[in-house]
């Protein structure tokens, strides 16, 4: 397929001069691609094993209690001696 744009869910991409171009520009080889499915395949793998572990980890936080850093500052200034 030679200078085409491409649509649907691969819209931005398209090829050029047989290679395929990225939405950001960069221009793929068809062996720059060899290597593409171990990637997704990594890619899967390690979104799995970030839900597992997530789900594991459900943290219950308590209350945060957000504070004027430069009110701070000056308390302690205050409380320390120089």
């Amino acid at each position: 397929m030679r200078d085409r744009k491409l649509t649907g869910a691969w819209a931005g991409f398209s090829f050029k001069s047989g290679r395929l171009v990225t939405p950001e520009g960069r221009e793929l080889l068809p062996e720059d691609l060899a290597w593409l499915s171990l990637l997704a395949a990594q890619a899967q793998e390690w979104r799995r094993l970030m839900e597992t572990s997530q789900a594991r980890q459900k943290r219950p936080f308590g209350r945060a209690v957000i504070i004027d850093l430069a009110e701070a500052i000056r308390r302690r200034a205050r409380r320390s001696p120089e």
